[in-house]
């Protein structure tokens, strides 16, 4: 009997022990409200019209808050947001943590201190410190573009637009309070709309600016302020959708991965992207789809209305 409840014992504490929760941070691209495209015309608050065709942007300092106002750190997550390539949602994961509920999630626009002025060939190649093309790193000294926004804009959007922002003073917190419990998985979704980013800033007859004169401080406050707002769709728990969709085997054992979802819509896109936030599927959704995912790693299978809104998603291994 003794040797039986201690068997139970040690049983509960192992399911204890390994009762953590999955907590990623999504960013879906917008402009104007739609998803964001490069080269499409927009008009900030001034009346002034322009365009992006380079934005990349670095974020760090991640951590969460969760039961009751404790503060778990991300350690060593840089994160460099680009939208050159792809300008899908992309997905960063903040790690494992045994939490009952998720009340917030924090990050800095930049990068700190310490590593902004660390030699950026130590880090490893693919990490996002590391040397890059187009450059991300402006010296030393001054340390790495913060963000890097090009393109054009003018009466007849044909003006140059050159904003390389350079500064510690620029390092910036953004916070966004939650209400989640109770799930393995929290994913808190942010909408950065870019159509604000230059809020406040004449562009009405082009301008370039590469390090911390004005308009920088306007334009990181923007950042900090204006671009990222906490998506509607954030909770897991909220859509029909989203208690109707089903992804397994969970991990993936046999490089099928199937997906079954109740509720569709001819408008919905289901979308799988890798840890670095390159697209391996994308598919118009059916009530039930089988996906081929070979390589080993982790995965985000991810749900899109018509206007690129994720509308949910999951974190899926591949071993």
């Amino acid at each position: 009997m003794k040797t039986a409840l201690q068997f139970f014992l040690l049983l509960f504490c192992a399911i204890t022990i390994n009762a953590q929760s999955s907590v990623n941070l999504q960013i879906n691209h917008l402009l104007s409200g739609s998803q964001f495209e490069n080269e499409v015309n927009t008009t900030n608050d001034l009346g002034n019209d322009f365009m992006i065709d380079r934005l990349q942007y670095y974020l760090s300092g991640f951590s969460i808050v969760h039961d009751g106002g404790q503060i778990t750190e991300v350690e060593d997550l840089y994160v460099l947001v680009s939208l050159l390539e792809s300008t899908d949602a992309t997905i960063i994961e903040l790690g494992e943590y045994e939490i009952e509920a998720l009340e917030s999630v924090k990050f800095y626009f930049g990068v700190d201190n310490q590593a902004n002025h660390a030699d950026p060939s130590l880090w490893p190649s693919g990490h996002a410190l590391a040397p890059s093309f187009p450059s991300m790193h402006w010296g030393w000294a001054a340390g790495y573009r913060f963000i890097a926004i090009e393109g054009k804009s003018g009466p007849s959007i044909n003006q140059e637009l050159q904003f390389h922002c350079v500064g510690d003073q620029f390092y910036k917190e953004l916070a966004f309070d939650v209400s989640l419990s109770g799930e393995n998985s929290y994913t808190v979704a942010l909408d950065a709309d870019y159509s604000n980013i230059l809020s406040g800033i004449d562009v009405s007859s082009g301008n370039i600016v590469h390090g911390a004169g004005n308009p920088m401080p306007v334009l990181s406050n923007n950042i900090r302020d204006k671009v990222f707002t906490l998506s509607s769709v954030t909770s897991t728990a909220d859509s029909e959708l989203v208690n109707s969709f089903e992804v397994f085997p969970n991990p993936v054992t046999n490089g099928h991965l199937n997906v079954k979802v109740d509720v569709t819509s001819v408008n919905n896109i289901v979308r799988v992207q890798d840890a670095l936030g390159r697209v391996i599927y994308s598919e118009g959704l059916k009530s039930s789809t089988q996906i081929e995912i070979a390589n080993p790693g982790i995965y985000f299978l991810s749900i899109t209305d018509s206007n690129g809104s994720t509308l949910a998603t999951r974190k899926v291994v591949v071993q």
